[in-house]
């Protein structure tokens, strides 16, 4: 009988439809930290979250207009 290893990775515990398989642990962790710095760039700092949360707050602008990065029209849809 042949076998085969084959190493995985998820960012989110838990969710399995997120899974990237690799051949070796060395591409599987390169894979990981690849998606960890795409993600931390898509993350806003904490000051940053924090001055947006203190505006909302203070009602200095609206949760949308802190909360929302990119807008985009699918579709309009008319009588």
């Amino acid at each position: 009988m042949e076998t085969a290893t084959l190493y995985a990775y998820q960012i989110t515990p838990g969710n399995d439809n997120l899974l990237f398989f690799a051949e070796t642990l060395e591409q599987c962790q390169a894979a990981a930290l690849e998606q960890r710095r795409d993600l931390a760039r898509m993350t806003p700092t904490p000051t940053s979250l924090t001055q947006a949360l203190l505006r909302v707050l203070n009602e200095e602008t609206s949760l949308v207009e802190a909360c929302v990065v990119e807008r985009k029209l699918v579709a309009l849809v008319t009588d």
